[in-house]
């Protein structure tokens, strides 16, 4: 696997290697919004690459994982954005006077397993969990949140519940003082028209507990006429994901030559006493595994063979080939309350790619699985030089035994999610004018500007 920290060309190759694909962009960003789920990414046009000159540029894609920086990843936007600024944000969709159709129907009159047999109207909207306004995906029971019509006359709701998509009308006639009576209860006639309006997210981006976001972007175009001649047909090329500019919400400031260099010499230190062990990401997001239900927060079967215990389908990315400080701890048999079992933990550090997370796990040649504990990243003015953390032995018994070690780049098909940028200004990058754009490389501080050139 190559090194996130080789993430953008050298300048001396930019105008010496050919590719049959166009270059992605350089300089790609990511800076915070400053609000829970929005992140702005910026990037320098990849048309003004000399490696480019044979491209007809047409735009570039973004894509996004959240497990891990080699994937799977999916795409964002709908067509190439020919903008160097995208807004990727947690979006709430409103959705105004849906029409709930009869399918929609739960309930609808008496309920015949109810004693008192009294009527009940609660149908499903066709887009759920529905979620509080401006929320990161979080849904609501409040009666606030969602207005429901009878033939275009506002209807009183007795419950609602947001995960699941479901809302109950009230029937029940209330007193109203004013006029000394009682008001009667709305409730849908045979051939009455319910309408709903609800929000409910679209595109969730996930910021909490420390979660890891990825991105690759990449340059979409086709070759110029000189290069393929008039009459061919035109086929779009995009640059393969594994060649894509690539950034993480880790990553403050690009790493400069001094710094890139102690990161290598950290690598020749692992690749000569180092222990070849293969690494398991923990899925943070994805459908939800059926031995849980979010609605009433349960928690995954720990003996489940589809999430194997994370709820999420899967369960875990990988495996993936690195290399980690070799092992200088002893080894014990402990006698505990379940029975026997072997302590052996101690600390570990590797370097700043793939980045590793508390929960994920890493299988030893020898078979032996290792769960990786909090984890430690040493850094300067913000780019991650190394990781240091903790792993334990795990039991024989535990369920990430029976995680399968196959192929070593499973990697998903893209979907793509429709998504609308939003216009900004460009985050505050340094420029160089006596440098050309081709070669030139950005940071965000005078000290990298200084070191840099």
């Amino acid at each position: 696997m190559p090194y996130g920290s080789s993430r953008d060309r050298a300048p001396s190759l930019l105008e010496l290697t050919r590719t049959p694909w166009p270059a992605p962009p350089l300089n790609l960003f990511l800076t915070s919004g400053y609000r829970p789920g929005v992140f702005d990414l910026v990037w320098t046009d990849p048309s003004d690459l000399s490696l480019n000159s044979r491209f007809q540029v047409c735009g570039i894609n973004i894509y996004r994982s959240f497990d891990s920086e080699f994937g799977p990843y999916d795409r964002l936007n709908q067509y190439p954005l020919g903008a160097g600024f995208w807004r990727d944000q947690t979006d709430n969709i409103l959705e105004l006077d849906e029409v709930v159709q009869a399918g929609q129907w739960i309930l609808r009159g008496p309920d015949s397993s109810a004693e008192l047999q009294s009527p009940r109207y609660i149908f499903r909207v066709l887009h759920y969990p529905i979620v509080k306004p401006g929320s990161q995906r979080l849904s609501t029971t409040s009666l606030d949140d969602v207005d429901v019509t009878i033939d275009d006359q506002p209807a009183r709701l007795l419950s609602i519940m947001g995960e699941s998509g479901e809302i109950e009308i009230d029937p029940n006639s209330y007193p109203n003082v004013a006029i000394q009576n009682l008001d009667p209860g709305s409730v849908p006639g045979p051939n009455s028209v319910v309408r709903v309006t609800y929000r409910h997210t679209n595109n969730y981006l996930r910021t909490d507990l420390a979660q890891r976001v990825f991105y690759r972007v990449t340059a979409v175009g086709h070759l110029l006429e000189s290069d393929c001649g008039p009459h061919d047909p035109v086929e779009l090329l995009e640059t393969p994901l594994d060649q894509a500019a690539y950034t993480s919400s880790q990553e403050i400031e690009k790493i400069d030559w001094i710094w890139k260099e102690a990161v290598r010499r950290n690598r020749w230190i692992l690749d000569q006493g180092g222990e070849r062990v293969k690494l398991f990401i923990r899925k943070q997001v994805g459908p939800l595994c059926s031995c849980t239900y979010q609605a009433t927060y349960k928690q995954p079967l720990g003996d489940c063979l589809k999430c194997y215990g994370t709820g999420i389908l899967g369960g875990y990315e990988g495996p993936y080939d690195i290399i980690l400080a070799p092992d200088d701890a002893e080894r014990k048999i402990a006698q505990r309350d379940t029975g026997r079992t072997v302590e052996h933990s101690y600390e570990v550090w590797t370097g700043p790619s793939p980045l590793l997370s508390q929960r994920d796990f890493i299988a030893k040649i020898n078979g032996e699985r290792y769960s990786i504990g909090a984890i430690r990243m040493p850094t300067n003015r913000g780019m991650v030089l190394q990781q240091h953390g903790t792993i334990g032995h795990l039991d024989e018994k535990d369920i990430r035994y029976q995680v399968p070690i196959d192929n070593p780049s499973r990697y998903l098909s893209n979907q793509v999610q429709p998504a609308v940028p939003q216009l900004n200004s460009p985050a505050q990058i340094t420029d160089k004018s006596n440098i050309p754009v081709e070669r030139q490389l950005r940071g965000r501080s005078v000290a990298w500007e200084n070191t840099v050139w």
